[in-house]
């Protein structure tokens, strides 16, 4: 089974130059929790996530252990303060710059093996050899396709 047969097409996507508080806006109405970023030539920049943009948000001492006692801290003000610092950037500020790509004729094997391997990523990005974005495929996709699958389709895939 290749890459092709199970991508997402019908896309939302995002362009460098938005501002990140339109593009939370955008990827909140798509029930989406990542989209791709695309330069002016329509190809693949990165991706912004909401953990990507609310990991621009949270201070790095709170992250990192530095305070003692978070439950002291005046959290909705230093969030909001971060937040608002941040919202009107461009969404190029935040995204990830090193998404997973794949080729269109990739396996669904090697597909899998790839977004396990990566870490971080619940998604493959699926592009053309200039980097222009074909589809998306996730791994609740890959989960969904499986199940889906009769014994007796096995030889069909």
């Amino acid at each position: 089974m290749l890459a092709e047969r199970i991508m997402m097409t019908h896309l939302v996507t995002a362009h460098v130059d938005e501002c990140i508080s339109d593009v939370l806006i955008r990827m909140r109405k798509a029930e989406l929790r990542m989209l791709p970023i695309l330069n002016s030539d329509q190809t693949v920049a990165g991706v912004v996530s909401t953990f990507s943009v609310l990991s621009h948000i949270v201070p790095d001492y709170i992250v990192s252990g530095d305070l003692d006692q978070i439950s002291y801290a005046p959290d909705m003000g230093i969030l909001k303060k971060h937040y608002s610092e941040q919202a009107s950037k461009h969404v190029s500020t935040v995204m990830e710059r090193a998404p997973l790509l794949i080729s269109k004729n990739e396996s669904l094997l090697s597909v899998s093996a790839a977004l396990l391997s990566s870490g971080k990523h619940e998604y493959a990005l699926v592009v053309d050899p200039n980097l222009h974005l074909l589809g998306i495929i996730s791994t609740g996709d890959i989960l969904e396709f499986l199940n889906s699958i009769q014994a007796g389709d096995l030889n069909d895939a």
